[in-house]
This record gives C-alpha cells, structure tokens and sequence, in this order.
C-alpha cells in the first residue's frame, strides 16, 4: 500500500472537508467527499454507477444479504442505481474516517469496452456490487482527479483524460467482469438497469409489472427474480424507498413539510408515508429533519 499517497490524499480530502458531512464538488460534479469525525448509526442512501475508495478508517456495507467492511485502500464499484445501508465503524476527530466517489459515464465506459474488449480475467465477486483493493496506478489516477479541486484552470482540460484513464484501468481490472454484465446488450442486469432508470422518471406513479416486462422482454415472474437478485430488492420495495429518499430530499434542500412531501413523491396517505419513513430513517420525517438540518449531516458543498 502507498501510504505516502494515501497521506497525501487524506489531506486534500481534508483541505475541502472543513466539517463533518459529505460534500459534492461544485466544479467537479461528479465528485462526492466524505469525512465523519465518529461512528454514524446504519443510513440508507441509493448509489449510482460509481467507485469508491476509503482513504482513512472504515465502513459497513450492507445490500440485500450480503454484509460487507470497506477498510483503507479498498474500491467499491456500484453498477446499477443500489439501495445500500452504510455506517461507519472506524473514526475519530484527530483520524476521521475520509472516503470519495466518482460517479462513471456508462458512456465513455461502453465505448472503451467497445474499444479495447478486454476480456475479464476472473468471475464477478458480485452481479452488482465488487470491492477489490486499489492498486498504485488506480490510486494515482484518482489522486490527480482529486487534485483538479486545487487547479481550477485545467480542469476542463485534463477532467475528461484523468476519467478516462480511471475507467481504463476498472476495465483492466477484475471489476471488468462484473462491468461488462452492465455493458454488454441482452444481459440480465442491463435490463434490469433499463427498468432501474423508468423507475427513477416515473416512481410517483404506480407500477405495472407486466407493463414493466414486456419493456425488457422477459415474463414478470422472471424479471421480479433477477430485480431481487441484482438489487437486494422486489421492484415495490424499490419504488418505495426511492420515493422515501425523494421525499427526504425535498423536506431538507426545498424545506417542504412531510405532508406535501409526501403527495408529491405518489404516497396518498400522509400517515402510511410517515410509518415507512420512519421505519427506513429510524425516526419520523420532523426528527429527522431536525438533526440533519442541526449536525449538516448530508447534501454539503465544496467551497
């Protein structure tokens, strides 16, 4: 492990997380920086296409059955849209856990696959979720990805190279087995990724599962299996805690009250929605409101 790198990037991580929270980069879009001074209770949260690394301390992953510890120098690559219960075990205020995610281009992923059709060298540790230690040339292409915070005038300029190059070396790594189950046509998973995205512009709305089935051409028993397996989750469950994280959203950034939160993210019964959100946040919207909005716990910005 290079723990020069490391220490470098722990304090870049530092110089832009003045606080306890997470942080998303105003100039680097889709860069997200985390820094907790302690412990945090399990927190669900849904993670796009995207890759981690823990810089400093340790977390807890839990999706669906599988339960999962990210230490220091391990990558997390997330291929569909997960619900995932996350905590973190290890940290102080004089060692802070440090963690960062870079949310990939499906895009620019698939034309490289197409580019370099690299085959994988390993089956996938998991159909949409592997965690492998970073190695020293992922380590440094993420460190200057990082850096791009501090050099503002290039980063129009070197942003597209430095992601570029990080989606290389996934796809040189074994991450690429389970990459190329999201990347190639016809694949289970990437019909489960085409009903994850209706989801995500329709979840108000109530679903119909063979309407769902019929978009992606397998029968409803079948993409009812292979959705649970992928995501941890059936496609109720799914749609349910993706209003919930809505509704959470529009309650802290819009300031709406529970109610109106709750109409507006397709729950008709304001007193179901405040059950099933407290049994998601373990505690009804207002108290959770209260201590986000107290602690800034989430939704920061990088100044």
């Amino acid at each position: 492990m290079n723990e020069v790198k490391y220490q470098e990037l722990a304090e870049l991580i530092k110089a832009f997380t003045h606080t306890d929270g997470s942080f998303s980069s105003t100039s680097l879009n889709n860069l997200h920086l985390c820094r907790r001074n302690h412990t945090t209770n399990p927190m669900p949260c849904i993670y796009p296409l995207s890759l981690f690394l823990i810089v400093q301390g340790s977390q807890h992953l839990n999706f669906g059955n599988q339960v999962m510890t990210l230490s220091k120098g391990e990558t997390a690559l997330t291929t569909l849209d997960l619900p995932i219960v996350s905590n973190v075990l290890k940290a102080t205020k004089s060692e802070p856990y440090l963690s960062l995610r870079i949310e990939l281009d499906v895009m620019m992923l698939r034309e490289l696959d197409e580019q370099t059709q690299w085959q994988p060298n390993t089956s996938s540790l998991s159909d949409t979720l592997s965690v492998l230690p970073a190695d020293d040339n992922l380590l440094d292409a993420i460190y200057r990805f990082v850096k791009l915070l501090k050099q503002p005038q290039l980063q129009p300029h070197l942003k597209p190279l430095i992601e570029q190059e990080i989606c290389l070396r996934l796809l040189a790594s074994e991450h690429n087995a389970m990459l190329r189950k999201l990347l190639t046509n016809g694949t289970v998973e990437q019909k489960v990724a085409k009903i994850i995205a209706y989801f995500n512009e329709h979840y108000i709305e109530k679903i119909n599962m063979d309407d769902l089935a019929e978009m992606v051409f397998i029968s409803s028993s079948s993409l009812r299996q292979h959705f649970k397996k992928i995501t941890g989750k059936s496609p109720l469950q799914y749609q349910k805690e993706l209003r919930l994280q809505n509704a959470r959203r529009l309650m802290f950034k819009e300031n709406f009250d529970a109610t109106r939160a709750a109409l507006e993210v397709g729950y008709e019964s304001p007193n179901q929605f405040n059950r099933e959100y407290a049994r998601m946040f373990g505690e009804p919207p207002f108290k959770d409101m209260k201590r986000l909005k107290a602690d800034e716990m989430h939704f920061g910005r990088i100044i």
